[in-house]
C-alpha cells in the first residue's frame, strides 16, 4: 500500500459535486447511494473518512476520468426543453409534453412554475441524454418512441409539479 494514498472524506464527495454542478440528488446516485447516505455522509460527518472503498474509487475515477461519470440527468426539466431546441410557445409545450409521456398541465407546471418532474421522466429524459445524439435526432427518437408506444399505452394524469 502506497503511503502516498489519499484519504477520502465527505468533504471531497461534496466538493466534486460542487465543482461539477450535480444536485446533491444526482451526486448520490452517481456514487449508487441513497440521499440519506449522501446527506450522513457529506454533512452530517464530512471530515470523516469513507469507509467504503467503492466510494473512494469511484471518486478517483470520476476525477481522472470525467467520461465515466454518469450523465447527470436533468433534475430542472426546463435545460432539457431548451436543450431539445424547443421554444417558449404552445405549441412546444404540447409537443414536450407528448414527448415526455405526461399531459399538458404538468408540462406547465414543470415549465412555467418550477415543477419536479418525477423519477420515470428524469430516467426517459438522461436515457435520452446518454445516446448522445443532437438535439434534433433525439427529437426524432423521442417521435418515433411515442409513436411505437403510444397506440398502447394510456396518458395518465400525474402528480408532478
Amino acid at each position: 500500500m502506497n503511503d502516498l494514498q489519499e484519504i477520502i472524506c465527505g468533504a471531497d464527495l461534496e466538493r466534486w459535486r460542487i465543482e461539477n454542478g450535480f444536485t446533491q440528488g444526482a451526486a448520490a446516485h452517481a456514487f449508487g447511494l441513497q440521499n440519506a447516505k449522501w446527506w450522513q455522509l457529506t454533512r452530517a460527518k464530512p471530515g470523516e473518512p469513507i469507509a467504503d472503498p467503492v466510494l473512494a474509487m469511484l471518486l478517483y475515477i470520476y476525477r481522472k476520468h470525467p467520461a465515466s461519470v454518469p450523465i447527470q440527468s436533468p433534475e430542472n426539466i426546463k435545460e432539457f426543453y431548451e436543450y431539445l431546441g424547443l421554444k417558449d410557445t404552445v405549441q412546444d409545450r404540447d409537443k414536450f409534453a407528448t414527448l415526455i409521456g405526461r399531459s399538458t398541465p404538468s408540462v406547465y407546471r414543470l415549465l412555467l412554475h418550477d415543477g419536479q418532474p418525477g423519477k420515470p421522466v428524469l430516467r426517459w429524459t438522461e436515457a435520452v441524454l446518454r445516446l448522445k445524439l443532437t438535439p434534433q435526432e433525439s427529437l426524432k427518437l423521442m417521435t418515433k418512441v411515442v409513436s411505437h408506444v403510444n397506440v398502447h399505452q394510456t396518458l395518465e394524469e400525474d402528480d408532478e409539479g
